[in-house]
């Protein structure tokens, strides 16, 4: 038997957008061209990468919850890449609790064609 409870579809198909949205800015991270401040579209991403992770993780004590971001101006790329960082360890940590029922499918691997 699995030592945690089997996830419903809702929460694979929202764990997989979940790594979908963290890699993505993960990636925007990594690129190197990101100059100035984060400004409002970005921010409002985060935000809905922050709810969609405390939604999933909420049954999950030792998982971070993430609060709200007090957004009074323009993020700096140091905040945003500590946001993105703790979310995507937290991302991680769920996958392995549930590595059993998410299979062998490693995210930074998969050959997605562009434009998908």
């Amino acid at each position: 038997m699995s030592p945690t409870p089997p996830l419903g579809p809702r929460a694979l198909a929202s764990y997989r957008r979940l790594e979908i949205e963290v890699t993505a800015l993960k990636t925007a991270l990594h690129s190197g061209r990101l100059t100035g401040p984060v400004t409002a579209p970005t921010v409002d991403a985060l935000e809905a990468v922050r709810r969609r992770a405390n939604k999933l993780f909420c049954r999950h004590a030792e998982l971070p919850f993430f609060p709200p971001l007090a957004y009074s101006g323009p993020l700096s790329q140091t905040d945003l890449a500590v946001h993105v960082h703790r979310l995507a360890a937290a991302a991680r940590q769920f996958g392995e609790y549930y590595s059993d029922q998410l299979g062998e499918e490693n995210w930074d691997t998969l050959d997605d064609p562009a434009g998908d």
